[in-house]
């Protein structure tokens, strides 16, 4: 494959966490953001190459780490101080302290028109912040395979979800929080913290309310412009797509909500390059 030419970017949150970016840059002042999801990172190999499609539109694009990148990563602070974050283990409303340090940076730069993209988790990320900050720096908010975490969790472990749940729950209580639990690494050989598993577990917390396509309240109040790809292929939709695409649909108040429904899996794979022609002429016709 070609190399993507961009730029290497650096910048802090406002709580002095340090992290990274690549830039791809175009002509115009407009630029896409793009919040990963769970595990993932600024350098997702598909959607750097797809996003030379918004290159040809003059548009740019943004990818940066949050503090959820990856399953267990290691960020530094300003005074040099280690912090275990990651996927594992950090707090899902503290990433619109890094989505709002990324639009600082963007806005430094000179971009006036600002596009979040999610994917996954990142479209929950993305929703929250526009929800709690009403930032009018944001022109829109594309989600892509906005998943629900919740749902996805409760039938792959069946019947033991409500056993995780409680134990969770326990050790939270006993202040071991931030501990792994063992035996939900046992059985999935997945690594997640106690209350990074009951923030998306537990419908007490935000998070597990993002997407609750049962009601998307939190949903039904962001009302920028707002595109929904979703996968054909995607198995995290067991309801199968078109259920979920008309949840959204009937849900959303705002005045202009676009649902593309193609092919792909979860991530894309093999149809990036389609994926972002949708998107430039989404982001081109919104005013």
């Amino acid at each position: 494959m070609k190399p993507i030419e961009g730029s290497l970017s650096f910048f802090e949150t406002s709580d002095g966490l340090k992290t990274a970016g690549f830039l791809l840059r175009g002509t115009k002042d407009t630029v896409v953001v793009f919040v990963h999801g769970m595990g993932g990172n600024f350098y997702k190999q598909g959607f750097l190459y797809g996003a030379r499609e918004l290159f040809k539109k003059g548009i740019s694009f943004f990818s940066f780490n949050t503090r959820g990148a990856e399953i267990i990563k290691d960020f530094r602070d300003l005074e040099g101080n280690h912090h275990l974050l990651g996927t594992a283990f950090e707090n899902f409303e503290e990433s619109t302290w890094d989505i709002q340090a990324a639009i600082e940076y963007l806005e430094s730069l000179g971009y006036k028109d600002i596009h979040l993209m999610g994917h996954s988790t990142g479209c929950q990320k993305m929703l929250y912040y526009a929800y709690k900050s009403v930032d009018d720096r944001v022109k829109s908010l594309i989600h892509l395979s906005p998943a629900e975490d919740y749902e996805i969790w409760k039938n792959s472990l069946g019947s033991e979800f409500e056993k995780f749940l409680s134990l969770a729950r326990q050790m939270v209580e006993e202040g071991r929080d931030n501990e792994i639990i063992l035996p939900l690494y046992e059985k999935t050989g997945e690594f997640w913290s106690a209350h990074r598993f009951l923030s998306f577990a537990s419908r007490d917390n935000l998070e597990a309310k993002m997407f609750n396509y049962e009601e998307l309240h939190i949903f039904s109040k962001v009302k920028l412009p707002t595109m929904v790809v979703l996968g054909k292929e995607d198995p995290y939709f067991p309801k199968g797509v078109g259920w979920y695409a008309e949840r959204l649909k009937h849900a959303y108040r705002g005045e202009r909500i676009e649902i593309v429904i193609m092919e792909g899996d979860h991530s894309f794979h093999g149809f990036e390059k389609e994926l972002f022609k949708n998107i430039g002429d989404f982001v081109s016709s919104v005013r």
